[in-house]
């Protein structure tokens, strides 16, 4: 070992300061773009490629078109699982199961997701699959322990 000392910089990487205030040097969450919107309905021809994003009645929603990405999917997968675990308040007194069944093949599923598209995601997909997995698995766990009521 040498006598030499090693120098290192500690970078404070917060993005707000002990006062609660946000910082200057760092650009808070920049939210991802708006989605674009549809043409106007007499610039477009009916074919059957147009068909797929109206809705059940042939016209278009005022909903923004869902994501069709990966972030998408995994928001699609968590919302079913949420569901499926809280059980349907609206269909019986009291209140139906949760299914956790299905919520433990929704947890697979995503298991399997992070596993095949390792080295594929950017870091806002990794954090959210990381976070949804943990926390479906933790709930899972927490009804299972529950007796599933």
């Amino acid at each position: 070992m040498s006598d030499d000392k090693k120098s290192f910089t500690v970078s404070d990487r917060r993005h707000f300061t002990a006062e609660g205030r946000a910082r200057e040097t760092e650009p808070a969450f920049d939210p991802p773009p708006p989605a674009p919107r549809p043409e106007p309905e007499a610039a477009r021809t009916t074919e059957a490629s147009d068909l797929d994003d109206q809705g059940a009645d042939g016209g278009e929603g005022d909903l923004p078109p869902f994501p069709s990405d990966l972030l998408g999917l995994i928001g699609s997968l968590a919302t079913q699982a949420t569901v499926l675990l809280a059980g349907d308040p609206a269909t019986r007194r009291p209140p139906a199961p949760p299914e956790l069944e299905a919520v433990r093949s929704i947890i697979a599923l995503l298991d399997v997701l992070h596993a095949k598209t390792a080295n594929n995601r950017d870091p806002q997909e990794e954090r959210v699959l990381d976070a949804v997995r943990y926390e479906l698995k933790m709930a899972y766990v927490a009804r299972t322990r529950a007796g599933g009521a």
